[in-house]
């Protein structure tokens, strides 16, 4: 107990004063402030949530009941926006250390691998989640693409497109990809032609989708005079478009008649556009660059109407069209971004390995396919939005 003023009559009792050095119900004490208004000082200001204590207050006829200090708040954990699990993991053949592509094909119920030192196409098959079948011979696999009856595999050190019959896995032809390293690869069923481009000579090639694999056209990319050239990319059926990184731009490609309409250049010239997701819902394109960050671009303008900063720069993308997810593979960095496409937000980076940079998704089955290239192995991630 403390009493204020000295010595009371016996009447008189005392109220209990909490201390003020560390009870945080006391703010700290103000000096004295000049009142403009009457020329005059008070010896406090105001504080909010401070009453103040009256002479009428302290002579009580009893003791007053103590307050319990209240306990101080606990901060909680934000809940995680994204639940990862690892559900299995595969050790594949051969020696591994490097990976460009990991495409899954849910009609196949499949996931082709290019599993480059080894020249290997690497076949899962994600009902059982198991190696079904080794393609051997695929000179540097590069990008894949796939129609209802075959899968496209680009040999970047042979300059041609590997044709892998389904479901038998054996290599029926070799179309020249009409260039020197052919990487991205992509099937367009409107025109029913695969596109492939070229990394070192700067163009693409279309050609037939069916036997025997006719050449139908070439075009040059721009600039014309690349310092990269063209990475990887998508065509968007939606709107019959491939939308194809090169340096630092973004093409934008008309299918059907073979030809540039557009050019964006989102990134300074000395940084890369990397692969592309066509986001139809938001109408937005995804751009992954080798800056540590991803752009989401106005494909009618080339605007950047988003920048989500992320661990590092990436390779390729995935997306979760279940629950709206952007899976990047952040190779610098060693592990794989996620970003949600209604909020724009990076939610996770979900830890992998130094030098991973390729994975897919399997729609329906909330599973993400990434290739740790490093330990050659693929690990299966169970994907569930909060």
């Amino acid at each position: 107990m403390q009493c204020r003023g000295g010595r009371f009559p016996a009447s008189v009792t005392c109220v209990r004063v909490p201390a003020r050095v560390g009870n945080p119900h006391f703010a700290p004490m103000r000096r004295v402030v000049p009142d403009n208004a009457r020329g005059l000082s008070s010896v406090f200001k105001p504080v909010a949530g401070v009453v103040a204590i009256t002479t009428a207050a302290l002579l009580t006829a009893s003791c007053a009941t103590p307050t319990a200090t209240p306990a101080a708040p606990t901060s909680q954990t934000p809940a995680p926006k994204v639940k990862i699990t690892t559900q299995k993991t595969i050790a594949l053949p051969g020696v591994g250390g490097h990976g460009d592509e990991v495409v899954v094909d849910p009609g196949a119920h499949s996931a082709y691998v290019a599993q480059s030192p080894d020249n290997n196409l690497v076949v899962i098959n994600t009902t059982a989640n198991s190696v079904e079948a080794v393609v051997p011979q695929i000179a540097s696999g590069n990008g894949i693409a796939f129609s209802d009856s075959y899968v496209f595999v680009a040999e970047a050190d042979a300059g041609a497109v590997a044709v892998i019959a389904k479901p038998s896995w054996k290599v029926i032809a070799t179309v020249p990809s009409g260039g020197k390293t052919p990487d991205a690869v992509y099937y367009d069923p409107h025109e029913n032609s695969i596109f492939v481009t070229n990394d070192d000579s700067n163009n693409l090639e279309q050609f037939s989708a069916t036997a025997p694999f006719a050449i139908e056209g070439t075009l040059n990319l721009d600039p014309a005079q690349a310092k990269t050239g063209p990475d990887l990319g998508t065509y968007a059926s939606a709107d019959d478009k491939i939308y194809q990184s090169d340096d630092n731009n973004v093409e934008v490609i008309d299918a059907k008649t073979r030809t540039i309409q557009k050019v964006f250049t989102p990134l300074s010239a000395d940084a890369t556009t990397k692969d592309i997701y066509y986001d139809q819902a938001h109408h937005l394109l995804w751009v992954g660059t080798s800056d540590p960050k991803v752009l989401a671009i106005d494909p009618d303008t080339g605007k950047v109407v988003y920048t989500v900063k992320t661990a590092s720069g990436m390779d390729q993308l995935a997306a979760d069209t279940d629950d709206g997810l952007l899976f990047l593979g952040e190779s610098k960095a060693g592990v794989m971004g996620v970003v949600d496409l209604a909020t724009h937000e990076n939610i996770a980076d979900v830890e992998t390995e130094s030098g991973f940079h390729t994975e897919g998704y399997l729609p329906g089955a909330h599973l993400a396919y990434a290739y740790l290239n490093q330990s050659n192995k693929i690990e299966i991630d169970n994907v569930s939005k909060a």
